[in-house]
């Protein structure tokens, strides 16, 4: 088990460094867009019409990029109170079950975003195929699913860890 921990966490810390780095380009080429617009509509009195759309493509990469980081780091929001006042093993038990409900939504989601995709047609403004926007949505959710599976595989070795600490 532990080898097999170490494989999905070295697939998962490569993954986090991808989904950086798009979320880092999406947010840099925002900016620099913003700023672009800014600058030819109020020093050149020129607006670029169509740096609104292409910022909410970015925007929307952003989010799901980061959907699937933060899922990486298993921060994604949880109500703790409860669950923290109970014994280790029903936690883990707790925490196990909540992580194989996400991975079937998740994953259920998946083929609805693909048929998504053949059926959107094209941007308003740029006239670009929304299926390149949307393509992010299965993409994210995929990785979302692996962020999640990783962390039950985490989560059970260090269980396991702590039933052989504690019978040991």
């Amino acid at each position: 088990m532990e080898s097999v921990r170490r494989v999905t966490n070295a697939i998962s810390r490569t993954l986090q460094k991808v989904e950086m780095l798009i979320g880092c380009v999406c947010l840099a080429l925002m900016l620099g867009l913003m700023l672009f617009n800014a600058i030819a509509r109020y020093l050149f009195d020129f607006p670029v019409v169509w740096s609104d759309e292409m910022n909410n493509f970015f925007f929307v990469w952003l989010g799901f990029m980061a959907c699937a980081y933060i899922m990486g780091q298993d921060s994604h929001m949880a109500v703790t109170g409860l669950v923290g006042m109970l014994p280790r093993r029903a936690r883990y038990v707790i925490k196990t079950c909540m992580n194989v409900v996400m991975i079937v939504v998740l994953l259920c989601y998946i083929p609805g975003f693909i048929t998504l995709m053949g059926r959107v047609t094209l941007s308003g403004l740029l006239r670009l195929p929304l299926k390149y926007v949307y393509s992010i949505l299965p993409i994210s959710f995929g990785l979302m699913s692996f962020h999640v599976l990783n962390n039950i595989v985490n989560d059970t070795c260090e269980e396991m860890a702590a039933r052989g600490k504690k019978e040991g």
